[in-house]
């Protein structure tokens, strides 16, 4: 039996970079990634995930191209093709190692009410989950943003300023970024209302 060697020539449809690599790293949830083989006249291509981690559909019928979508699962998979030329024969399994990384999700949280000129101790937090740290992220109260590097720890527990006016202060974060490739999802908020001191008292006398 001749052997076939599959050159496989995986396409990244999100970057539209070409790659040769034996590994690709991908995040959860991708959808749409592209791989082909090269083509032979009559063939057959059938194709599989051993672990899982996504699911495989056909491009427009074709056996010798596919789309993947990756689910919420992170973790080490192997996509797997294998030709059947024209006279039945089947050719030598090609092997691909995908690794899906977590995508990271950072929630902002919190309450607390505090008199004029003075801060919020120890109530706001930012929790991560989805992968290990470090992080680093910027967030702001609407006026004065903090950027904050190599964070931990989670949850992560921040203060306010010292506001020296009344109202309320709600906190997002504008930027967050990890060693993880994956596009970070931020959600939530915290809120500070600040209130004024009561009026001068006036000392009667009689």
């Amino acid at each position: 039996m001749k052997k076939i060697v599959l050159l496989l020539s995986l396409i990244l449809t999100v970057s539209i970079v070409k790659i040769n690599a034996q590994t690709q790293t991908v995040c959860t949830n991708s959808i749409n990634m592209k791989y082909d083989v090269n083509p032979s006249a009559g063939s057959t291509y059938y194709w599989s995930l051993k672990n899982g981690l996504g699911t495989i559909t056909t491009i427009s019928g074709r056996s010798d191209s596919i789309l993947i979508n990756y689910g919420s699962i992170s973790g080490t998979d192997t996509l797997r093709v294998v030709e059947i030329g024209p006279t039945g024969c089947i050719g030598d399994t090609a092997k691909y190692r995908i690794l899906v990384l977590p995508s990271l999700v950072a929630t902002i949280s919190g309450t607390d009410s505090i008199c004029i000129n003075s801060a919020s101790i120890g109530k706001l937090r930012v929790t991560f989950t989805g992968n290990t740290g470090p992080w680093n992220m910027t967030y702001t109260d609407g006026v004065t943003p903090v950027t904050v590097n190599g964070i931990t720890t989670s949850p992560y527990f921040f203060n306010s300023s010292v506001y020296s006016s009344v109202g309320i202060r709600t906190f997002t974060i504008t930027s967050l970024t990890s060693a993880n490739i994956c596009a970070a999802t931020i959600v939530g908020s915290a809120t500070v209302r600040v209130f004024p001191k009561p009026g001068i008292i006036t000392i009667n006398t009689y």
